[in-house]
């Protein structure tokens, strides 16, 4: 932290630009761009809560020629213009900076970093500590004891404090000698030619023997050599007129400004406009500085008057209290063991006990639920916990729930994705108390939106989809398992004679692990107090040792279908004939939704025998299964969010996308690419989603390190946008503490300030991967939703029974068939507007087989 009376200046144009190129394209309901400037204020709350300064101004360039272009008009010749989505920010930083009453500093003919210089020697001057924050480096020549750079290496996160003694370090030369290295060395992000054929290490070695430019210039024809003599002898002149140019005035006439003008005072009349731009986050870390919370300046939820607790036991006494409650209050209602609990707003509670044994007061479940049928499917909103569950196990006993209701469980997961598990409150004032809490929190998270369209609604459709099930053939099970269990025996067979020893426990890594490595005397990777290790990777790395060890791979895996998918789908499979799995949307922390019970999204469809499995999954007797599965959906979406111009227009033109890639990244034209070449695109594809390092890729493809790291290296030089896009996702991450998708669900993400190595770079995996594989997990919550809305407003029979990632299987009648395949296609490529098309592939057979 800086001392109490520090003057604080930032250099605003550099941290615009940093912001707007760290960070994802944010925009708020109206469209209006805000990455930039959401990126530039959080620096400046961070700067002014790490350093506690009196003072902060933000300078800023305006448009025009500066003093420097009359000395060399091809000063910063050839930069790229500012881009559209970036070029009205400017105006909305300076309007929220204005209405904090952080000083602006602006002069005609001169940059940003001559304020910064000026202000810096004037702070110097009255014995004030300066801090000047910003991206460029020339600024480094500021450095001084009592004025230190805050330097935005990457994004807007990344920072490092320079003091003479770290630019020494890190410049190799001392902060008044930049100016002298800019003349020897140039500056191509400025245009300053410097002297031709002078790089950075020869720079800084002259620098080191004659201390300036002037000096090794002086004493070039008498003590340098050959090409570098020569160098210096024909540059001089255009060595002079680059350290002039690279050197920061510091006499800017700001006269009228006084340091006191700059003193920081309360910046919270800009919290209306943060509400206007649709910026959250940034109020509550205002508030924070400010001494103050969120939820202080925020309206506080209602704090409910509770009566006493009633105890219901007998169905009439439900009723009269169901009566008593006000139409427009929201009722809780909360399964427990020992009964039903109830709140409402109006302070109103009970619980219904369940009897316990034959003496025991209360009331029978049967009979409490239906008493409670007038609040389930009545006018009364009611606030429920895994509401899905409730729906389920009242429909077990014939009751409905028509009411509109909310899931605080749901809510819950929103707010807390990586928790993976969510217990019930006590009772059901807690819930309604809770629930109220966590509107507010979703309100402030910006996950109204998420909640009320996507997840709500979906919950209503996972549960239809488990209550319809999917039909099985079990004889075809049957037929598979009789199968598998005659290979078994064949492997079992096989594998002791060629191990020549009697039969044994192949299932016992104990039995196995001495049959391998003592009987046979095959290499042992290590050996534990549990004995040797026989997990895959060991196996597959003696596979060209024996010729049993392969055959030990396929025993492990018939018998893996044969327990876990033969028996244990006919264990699960209802009477009616049907599996009925049961769908979570509240344990991914990326949104993703699991099926468990049995999981029905780890049928095996990678190996054609485990394929055989789906056979056994089929339509009814007159019916079809349509499936629609999305075309390559992470890639679009990383496409899209990246905004890459190769990879957009591959989509767009509709071209093998794993072949474009090997066409880039070779460097040959796309009717040259070969099978292998393809192959080795994909891995990084779909790897790059997925932050992909050099050691991965090696494996995945049994390549070095170094052909890995140069084939990423060769990737993002094709794809730069993506890369990009990438860095952006991590600094966001970084900055924010957390990552989010384009529908604004969040993922916490601690690991990214964790001391741990490992679990840092875990975080940094999860910052870029989240923002795509968390869109295409709402993408396809939303294409479900449509999906089962519109098969039911069409008056269709066909139902919607199962979503596996980015797949939808629908059981339709055959003379549906054509039509449903029309509603899938549209319902799924039309439920998200992206840059490039979104596809998907629609098939239809009878069994889940037959569809691919």
């Amino acid at each position: 932290m800086s001392q109490p009376d520090t003057f604080v200046i930032i250099d605003g144009n550099s941290l615009m630009h940093r912001a707007f190129h760290a960070l994802p394209p944010l925009s708020n309901a109206d469209g209006v761009y805000t990455n930039a400037v959401f990126g530039f204020l959080s620096m400046l709350f961070k700067v002014v809560g790490d350093e506690q300064p009196r003072y902060l101004a933000v300078a800023f360039d305006l448009h025009g020629p500066t003093f420097r272009h009359k000395d060399y008009s091809e000063y910063k010749a050839g930069r790229k213009p500012t881009a559209p989505e970036l070029r009205p920010q400017f105006d909305l930083v300076r309007e929220c900076l204005e209405k904090m009453g952080v000083k602006i500093l602006t002069c005609p003919t001169f940059e940003a970093d001559d304020i910064l210089g000026t202000f810096a020697r004037r702070c110097e001057e009255a014995g004030i500590p300066a801090l000047l924050v910003t991206g460029d480096r020339d600024s480094m020549q500021l450095v001084t004891e009592t004025s230190n750079v805050l330097y935005t290496r990457r994004g807007v996160s990344d920072v490092v404090r320079y003091t003479p003694e770290k630019v020494l370090e890190d410049f190799g030369v001392t902060p008044a000698q930049i100016p002298d290295l800019k003349g020897l060395m140039g500056d191509a992000s400025d245009n300053i030619p410097g002297i031709p054929g002078i790089g950075e290490k020869t720079a800084i070695k002259l620098l080191s023997a004659y201390g300036t430019l002037e000096n090794a210039l002086d004493h070039a024809e008498a003590d340098l050599k050959g090409k570098q003599r020569e160098k210096m002898i024909d540059g001089r002149m255009s060595g002079l007129m680059s350290k002039k140019i690279a050197t920061i005035t510091r006499y800017v006439p700001l006269d009228d400004v006084t340091l006191e003008d700059c003193r920081l005072g309360d910046m919270r009349g800009v919290l209306p406009l943060f509400e206007q731009l649709g910026l959250k986050t940034l109020t509550v870390r205002l508030l924070q500085l400010s001494g103050l919370r969120a939820e202080e300046n925020a309206p506080a939820a209602p704090q409910i008057a509770w009566q006493d607790e009633r105890q219901l036991l007998s169905e009439a006494e439900i009723s009269t209290f169901i009566s008593a409650l006000p139409t427009d209050a929201r009722t809780a209602l909360l399964m427990r063991e020992d009964g039903v609990s109830l709140a409402a707003e109006n302070g109103a509670q009970a619980l219904i006990p369940y009897a316990q044994g034959l003496l025991g007061g209360g009331l029978d479940p049967l009979c409490a639920a239906k008493a409670l049928a007038p609040l389930l499917t009545g006018a009364r909103p009611l606030i429920l916990w895994n509401a899905k569950r409730l729906k389920t196990e009242f429909a077990s006993w014939g009751l409905s729930v028509t009411a509109v209701f909310d899931d605080d469980q749901i809510m819950q997961y929103l707010l807390a994705p990586q928790n993976g598990k969510y217990e019930a409150p006590e009772n059901a004032a807690t819930l309604l108390q809770q629930t109220l809490s966590d509107e507010r929190a979703l309100d402030e998270q910006e996950m109204t939106k998420l909640y009320r369209e996507i997840e709500l609604p979906l919950l209503s459709t996972l549960y239809d989809m488990e209550r319809d099930g999917f039909l099985v053939d079990c004889d075809e099970l049957n037929r598979l398992g009789a199968q598998y269990d005659q290979q078994i025996a064949e492997l079992k067979d096989e594998i002791f004679s060629l191990c020549g020893v009697a039969p044994f426990n192949l299932n016992s890594p104990q039995q196995l692990g001495s049959v391998l490595f003592d009987t046979l005397g095959l290499p042992a990777k290590k050996k534990t107090a549990r004995g040797y290790s026989t997990d895959a990777e060991t196996l597959n790395e003696l596979a060209e040792l024996h010729p049993a060890v392969d055959k030990i791979l396929l025993y492990r895996q018939v018998a893996k279908l044969k327990s876990t998918y033969i028996d244990g789908l006919l264990r699960l499979t209802g009477r009616d004939g049907r599996i009925h799995t049961w769908f979570d949307q509240t344990i991914a922390a990326t949104g993703r939704i699991s099926s468990s019970e049995p999981n029905l999204q780890n049928i095996p469809v990678r190996t054609p025998m485990g394929r055989e499995i789906r056979r056994a999954f089929i339509a009814p007797a007159g019916s079809v299964l349509v499936d629609a599965d999305y075309s390559q959906i992470e890639l679009r979406l990383l496409a899209h969010l990246s905004g890459d111009e190769a990879m957009c227009e591959a989509f767009t033109l509709g071209q093998d996308i794993h072949a474009r890639t090997a066409a880039e990244v070779y460097g040959v034209p796309l009717d040259e690419v070969t099978p292998q070449m393809r192959s080795s695109a994909k891995a990084v594809n779909f790897g790059i989603v997925y932050g992909i390092s050099d050691f991965g890729l090696a494996s995945n493809l049994h390549i070095s390190r170094k052909e890995a790291a140069e084939f990423i290296s060769r990737y993002f030089a094709r794809y730069p946008a993506i890369h990009r896009f990438m860095d952006a996702c991590v600094s966001q991450g970084k900055a924010e503490g957390y990552s989010v998708t384009m529908y604004g669900r969040r993922r916490p993400l601690p690991e990214l300030s964790s001391p741990n190595y490992n679990r840092r770079q875990f975080g940094e995996r999860a910052a870029m991967n989240t923002p795509v594989q968390g869109a295409a997990a709402d993408i396809i919550k939303i294409a479900m939703n449509a999906v089962h809305d519109e098969l039911k407003a069409s008056g269709l029979t066909a139902k919607l029974i199962l979503q596996v990632h980015d797949e939808l299987i629908v059981e339709a009648p055959e003379e549906e068939r054509e039509q449903v395949e029309t509603l899938l296609r549209r319902c799924m490529e039309n439920a998200a507007s992206l840059r490039v098309p979104l596809i998907a592939d629609v098939h239809s057979g009878r069994s889940w087989y037959d569809t691919k």
